[in-house]
């Protein structure tokens, strides 16, 4: 940001007489004729900040004396409004007024499972339904091939036939990989059973949703985000 020179630099400008100290009369007497119309001084202000960027961009003035000028309107804002600069690093995108954050609320508590799973009932992920009947399939081929293999091998007896025989383990071993799967991946079932589970759902204590379904995220350094309903993007809480 340019270095302010608060009276001499419009002292100098005075004494000169260049577009500089012609804008900051103009300032001061924008400010005293619309003293007691705040909402007329705000506009007539603001225009004041359009012809400094027009008197530089025809290099009527160097980028200081336009920086002095926009401070000079900003001390005179009835509504504290901060304008862009030239010389500062303040990004032109986030000149002016800012929105502000919502209220930091955390009245509603959600389990983390719940917050990385997909929202939708819809049934997403790279495994799908078609995927998980070949994979059962896969591994009862595998199974009876491996079994018959070592019944022929003597590494059970004879009278044991592999027709009507029950594999215990395979069931059991194909839904849980398929529960895996669908878990990992956020996928919803549709032919799977619901079952209701009595399990004790642990809370994660640094996410909440708010009573107007914001949520809020607090990080391992102690820093707070909030995705408001709808986006998709968190974003960093000021509390200033």
């Amino acid at each position: 940001m340019a270095k302010k020179k608060g009276g001499f630099g419009r002292f100098l400008g005075a004494i000169t007489g260049t577009p500089y100290e012609r804008l900051l009369k103009q300032v001061d007497k924008v400010v005293e004729q619309f003293e007691d119309e705040e909402e007329e001084l705000a506009s007539q202000l603001e225009a004041l900040v359009d012809q400094a960027g027009d008197a530089y961009e025809e290099e009527s003035i160097d980028e200081e004396e336009h920086d002095l000028i926009i401070e000079a309107i900003e001390e005179a804002d009835p509504e504290g409004r901060v304008f862009g600069k030239l010389g500062g690093e303040e990004d032109a995108f986030y000149a002016g007024d800012i929105p502000d954050a919502p209220e930091l609320k955390r009245e509603k508590r959600v389990n983390l499972d719940d917050l990385m799973r997909a929202k939708g009932d819809e049934f997403t992920g790279s495994f799908g339904r078609d995927e998980f009947e070949e994979f059962r399939e896969r591994m009862t081929d595998e199974f009876y091939q491996e079994s018959d293999n070592a019944i022929r091998q003597g590494d059970h007896q004879a009278e044991i036939r592999t027709t009507n025989r029950v594999f215990g383990g395979a069931e059991t071993d194909v839904d849980d990989a398929k529960r895996r799967i669908a878990e990992e991946s956020g996928m919803v079932d549709p032919n799977a059973v619901q079952e209701v589970e009595e399990e004790e759902e642990e809370d994660y204590d640094g996410y909440s949703i708010d009573e107007d379904g914001v949520e809020w995220f607090e990080d391992e350094d102690g820093y707070w985000w909030y995705r408001e309903e709808g986006q998709t993007e968190w974003q960093p809480y000021d509390e200033e």
